[in-house]
């Protein structure tokens, strides 16, 4: 007879504990909060080595005691990390992380649920798919239109151009693969993100099906050109597939003409995916619709919420014109899975829609934030934010040390330290990236203020991107001030040497 097993609970925190716990690790949460408008630094001047050392601890035998756990996670999150959500922190596309959401991710956590069924996350499924509803509103893209949370932008491409191939290959690429069939080829522009890049690797298009496309000075897709490179493979018995637009580049936020895109796309009956992973944001906003116009008639469409929405990582959301689409590229025959819905009525399993079984409830900290702050208050923000970039391009080029590149369309400005008396050396330009590649990396060590680059015609430029609810017009002048006082110290420095 065997003997009824003991219950093993050592993983089983009560609630008490677990309050114990979580209000000592909320009480983090809040001084980090407070600080990030008082003494806190973007980020700080610490090597990987320095880093490592401090958080890459053994794991022990027996439980830590929770005040030294406490203390480790308040040295982690206070001393040793990076703050995307400080007023300087002016780098990439990293959205602030909402308050609201992160509550929810706690709750969203603490719930576990899998998004892949229906059964196991009843109102996980029922409410990404009405932020989903919201969002296929907000684009202009018809009723039938359907989509789900994803992890990024990365993601997002991939599975618009996974559906593209099933869609536009003119053969069953799920069944018969790639092998021995024409060559598939991926449009883009030179300035699209390196995520297209990673997604036709891996569909197996490769490197040789990828084609970028020159931009005009307005670092925009150039029409005519991507015409005459469909027109070459088409002679050249590739097979054209689909056109990747942007809807802001991450460099510039360069806005494809997306609706000469479509008339291209109609002609040649391609797909159109494009990729808003940073402004597809914009597009959801009244006032700055316009810039967006023809991204109602994509086939698919990838945006983050973590960006531009502002959500805590991760969340991306991926838009597909026909459902159908979605179950013909990704639909399985999961035996273990089955149930009777007509007795259960229960709805429907998002597995079968995408490529993922498992998923987290990353919807609720975007539909939280929704809810919290309401729309109107996102319009007002978002819309600032461009208005404080087109403030930021303003100061710098009515600045005598500074020069810019372009004008911004969305939240990113670009310009670069320039020496009143550098003169016309033979060697201007390289000096020149030289010498903002050494004034951002100092910007970056030392703050106040923490930009990224972008390289414009082969120009190293210092780039802000405003994306960061908490950032105003002092942290651009900050911005301003610190270049050109890093600018002329480095500047120094190298003519001297």
């Amino acid at each position: 007879m065997t003997e009824v097993p003991e219950p093993v609970r050592d993983l089983d925190w009560d609630p008490r504990l677990a309050r114990e716990f979580g209000e000592r690790a909320l009480d983090i949460w809040t001084e980090m909060l407070a600080r990030l408008d008082d003494d806190l630094p973007v980020s700080r001047q610490q090597t990987a080595a320095e880093v490592r050392e401090a958080v890459a601890i053994e794991v022990p035998a027996e439980p830590m005691p929770v005040d030294s756990l406490v203390a480790y996670l308040r040295d982690m999150a206070l001393e040793r990390s990076i703050y995307p959500g400080h007023p300087g922190f002016l780098a990439y596309v990293s959205g602030a992380g909402t308050v609201p959401g992160a509550a929810a991710d706690l709750i969203a956590a603490g719930l576990n649920q899998n998004l892949g069924g229906w059964r196991v996350s009843p109102a996980g499924t029922e409410i990404e798919q009405q932020l989903i509803r919201w969002f296929v509103g907000r684009f202009g893209l018809p009723e039938h239109a359907n989509g789900f949370i994803t992890s990024g932008g990365a993601m997002a491409n991939m599975i618009g151009l996974t559906v593209a191939r099933t869609v536009k290959a003119g053969f069953d690429a799920r069944k018969e693969g790639l092998r021995g069939r024409p060559q598939l080829t991926v449009y883009c522009s030179a300035e699209v993100h390196d995520t297209v890049d990673r997604a036709v690797q891996m569909l197996g298009i490769g490197d040789a099906g990828l084609r970028k496309i020159a931009v005009d000075d307005g670092l925009r897709m150039n029409v005519p050109a991507l015409r005459a490179a469909i027109e070459h493979d088409l002679e050249e018995s590739s097979r054209p597939l689909a056109v990747v637009a942007s809807a802001g580049t991450v460099g510039t936020g360069a806005i494809d003409p997306l609706n000469e895109i479509a008339d291209i796309c109609d002609e040649f009956d391609l797909w159109l995916h494009i990729d808003g992973a940073y402004g597809g944001s914009a597009a959801l906003v009244s006032s700055l619709r316009p810039l967006f116009s023809g991204i109602e008639r994509a086939d698919s469409i990838g945006f983050d919420p973590h960006k531009w929405l502002y959500t805590p990582i991760a969340g991306a959301a991926i838009l597909v014109r026909d459902r159908q689409h979605l179950a013909d590229t990704f639909s399985v025959d999961a035996a273990y899975t089955w149930t009777d819905t007509d007795a259960t009525g229960w709805g429907i399993d998002l597995y079968a829609l995408s490529p993922h079984f498992t998923r987290g409830f990353a919807a609720l900290k975007i539909w939280v934030s929704l809810l919290a702050h309401g729309w109107d208050a996102y319009e007002r923000r978002i819309a600032h934010d461009v208005v404080l970039a087109r403030y930021l391009y303003d100061q710098a080029q009515a600045h005598p040390e500074l020069e810019v590149f372009g004008e911004p369309t969305l939240s990113i400005a670009c310009f670069r330290y320039v020496p009143v008396d550098l003169g016309d050396r033979s060697d201007r330009e390289l000096y020149l990236d030289q010498l903002n590649e050494r004034i951002l990396v100092d910007l970056q060590l030392e703050g106040p203020v923490f930009p990224s680059n972008a390289v414009i015609d082969g120009h190293f430029a210092l780039r802000a991107c405003i994306v960061n609810f908490r950032t105003e017009a002092d942290t651009l002048d900050a911005l301003i001030e610190a270049s050109v006082e890093h600018g002329r110290r480095i500047d120094a420095e190298l003519r001297s040497a």
